[in-house]
């Protein structure tokens, strides 16, 4: 037996412990979000009776635009569906690693299609009327940090949240 055998041992051991405990890692984030997304789908059949805001996604055109922004940069409409607030938000978006000077609207939206996120809307795009949210950009996966709520983990506050916000659309229809 060599000298370093004993040390090669404990290093193949200590390998596979960070190995076990990633994939551990790996598959508790596919649970979760696997569990995110049936909360996301039961809560939008909850709310589909209630509410009349609207998500648009824009996007940049040179001619013949929807919007028009402040610096003149016209917007096409591309899509637009159903969805329902669920946390008013404001930030500075981080844009390739920095901070942006601007604070911007960025709720974080359920729209029909059962894919929530922080929606960093446009700010002069908004068409004027109540309820509707334009962006141009794609919204911020909902993962820990979306919530300011600091009790428990992800899937607790995305609860809390959800549960929220039924109850206040539903008081609100009444």
């Amino acid at each position: 037996m060599s000298r370093l055998d004993d040390a090669i041992r404990a290093a193949r051991s200590k390998a596979s412990a960070w190995e076990n405990m990633a994939r551990g890692k790996e598959e508790r984030e596919r649970q979760e979000q696997a569990e995110a997304q049936a909360l996301l789908a039961e809560a939008v059949g909850r709310l589909r009776p209630f509410g009349t805001e609207v998500f648009i996604r824009v996007k940049p055109v040179t001619f013949f635009g929807d919007y028009t922004g402040p610096d003149g940069q016209r917007y096409r409409q591309v899509s637009q569906q159903r969805c329902w607030k669920l946390a008013r938000i404001s930030g500075r978006r981080e844009i390739d690693g920095k901070l942006g000077d601007e604070w911007m609207e960025s709720p974080i939206l359920l729209p029909e299609d059962g894919t929530a996120g922080r929606f960093w809307l446009d700010p002069g795009l908004r068409p004027g009327r109540y309820g509707k949210y334009v962006s141009s950009t794609a919204p911020d996966p909902l993962n820990e940090r979306s919530f300011i709520d600091v009790r428990g983990g992800f899937l607790d506050k995305l609860k809390r949240h959800l549960a929220d916000a039924i109850v206040s659309y539903e008081r609100a229809s009444h």
